[in-house]
């Protein structure tokens, strides 16, 4: 879009929000993510936004060829309502 495009990368909230996702997986060892949506309606979000965010950042190659030596992104899980209250709430909650 146009903010990143012509946005100095300092003022840049996409290049901002991509650089702490990395911090935040490296320095804080944030090494998943859930997504809870509490909705029955959004049943497919979790699942949609894994699958963009984790394919997208899941390359540990850099252009050049070279391998990184450090995480590209956190692992995306997560279940709308009460398929996930019964999975996993209990023990995050905890």
């Amino acid at each position: 879009d146009n903010h990143f495009r012509s946005a100095p990368l300092e003022q840049n909230a996409p290049v901002i929000l991509a650089l702490l996702g990395i911090w935040y997986v490296n320095f804080f060892q944030a090494e998943t993510h859930a997504l809870l949506p509490y909705d029955q309606y959004m049943h497919r979000f979790a699942a949609y936004f894994q699958q963009g965010d984790m394919e997208s950042n899941g390359k540990y190659i850099t252009k050049s060829g070279t391998r990184v030596n450090y995480h590209t992104g956190p692992i995306v899980w997560g279940e709308p309502g009460t398929n996930g209250q019964h999975a996993f709430y209990q023990l995050i909650h905890q």
